[in-house]
């Protein structure tokens, strides 16, 4: 089986040749090359090269964020909204004026509207990208007040979704056999979930959501249109998966406000890509343990970037428990890959008991959650492929070991 047929193959609940092994490198190069340390046999690869390299499948959820990018990309990115050449659309603004800047550390973009001045103000340091960042944080956020909520739903409704398909089905066919080229949707999973993400900084949303809640949620129903628009583009597109939605955590996104706020809008989208013949996957990578009740009815089929134990409360066993017996979950805790976390005989007894969990191995993608740190023991990925052409091949409704 090719990398590809056997990653759908997990996802669909089929039998395959081995795990698939599929670790998140594009971070780890991004950070490797800032520090001027790459390897010399990865010197100018990208991250399906990468992949090839070191022969596992290519970790490509979204876009291969190791290719440079124009800076005009990232006029919208403190709206949550990035544009990147391999996306299968790109948002635009055009009916107001807006003035944008840049230099090596700072993105400003200021948005005029008829209700007043939005100013973004992104930083991306040169430390930043040496710790394999790859977009910049947020300096200064779209809202600051109530004050802002219609400026803010008034830009949501002149945003433009321009569905690029052919885009995406050019880095489709880039990933070709040696993965899967996930789709990329939106990072907040609905209108709300983006405000919390991407639009308020994180404390002042809960007294906002606390004090403002129904102009909050008639602010994300005028937002609302713009998801529709990105969600036609994404189930439009050649993709077999499409990424919606990520960073769930039971603290940030606790579960009354998972179950209100988020869920109905995962299980429309997971609707939508399963009428137009699709998997949805959505990103898992905070903790878990209160969420997992609330997952299986979302109907997203792959949780990505699932981060177990000791990373959180939760092992991988639970949480796969947890995600009901359909819901692939793709991901082990990158601390393993540390020698200042787990030195060799813990990381040895670690692996025992995750490969000794596994069962049938079914439903189940091996990466690294939420992606290879920049100082990774690539010995112990080694260990792991080893591992896994161990384990032999998956036969759903079995037990291996």
């Amino acid at each position: 089986m090719t990398h590809r047929e056997r990653m759908l193959a997990a996802i669909r609940g089929e039998p395959t040749d081995a795990l698939p092994w599929a670790p998140r490198m594009d971070l780890w190069c991004i950070a490797l090359r800032a520090r001027g340390t790459l390897p010399e046999q990865f010197a100018g690869l990208n991250t399906l090269e990468i992949a090839e390299t070191l022969d596992v499948a290519c970790h490509s959820v979204r876009a291969d964020y190791t290719l440079p990018r124009d800076p005009h990309e990232l006029i919208l990115r403190g709206l949550g909204i990035d544009n990147h050449p391999d996306y299968p659309y790109r948002v635009e603004l055009h009916d107001f004026p807006v003035t944008f800047s840049h230099d090596d550390e700072s993105v400003h973009t200021v948005i005029e509207t008829p209700a007043g001045e939005i100013t973004l103000h992104l930083r991306q340091t040169k430390e930043m990208t040496r710790e394999g960042i790859s977009l910049p944080f947020v300096k200064s956020y779209a809202i600051q007040s109530p004050d802002d909520f219609e400026a803010i739903a008034q830009i949501f409704e002149h945003l433009q979704v321009i569905p690029t398909p052919e885009k995406y089905a050019a880095y489709q066919q880039r990933i070709g056999d040696r993965g899967l080229a996930i789709a990329g949707g939106s990072i907040g999973a609905s209108p709300v979930h983006l405000i919390l993400h991407d639009l308020v900084a994180m404390d002042r949303f809960f007294y906002l959501y606390a004090d403002e809640q129904d102009a909050m949620r008639q602010l994300g129903e005028r937002m609302a249109p713009f998801f529709e628009q990105a969600l036609d583009a994404i189930v439009g597109c050649s993709a077999e998966v499409v990424f919606w939605g990520g960073n769930y955590d039971q603290d940030l996104t606790w579960p009354p406000f998972f179950e209100q706020e988020i869920a109905p809008w995962l299980k429309h989208v997971g609707e939508r890509a399963h009428e137009a013949g699709k998997f949805l996957l959505t990103h898992t990578d905070g903790e878990n343990r209160d969420l997992l009740p609330l997952y299986p009815a979302c109907g997203f089929d792959v949780a990505e970037s699932v981060c177990p134990q000791p990373m959180t409360q939760c092992t991988l066993e639970e949480v796969r428990r947890g995600m009901g017996g359909k819901t692939t979950v793709w991901g082990i805790p990158a601390v393993a890959l540390l020698d200042d976390s787990m030195d060799d005989p813990t990381f040895e007894a670690y692996m025992d008991d995750l490969f000794d969990s596994l069962g049938a191995g079914d439903h189940l993608i091996l990466g690294v959650s939420d992606n290879v740190p920049p100082d990774a023991n690539l010995d112990r990925m080694e260990q792991i492929k080893q591992r896994v052409e161990a384990f032999g091949p998956v036969h759903p409704g079995t037990t291996t070991g």
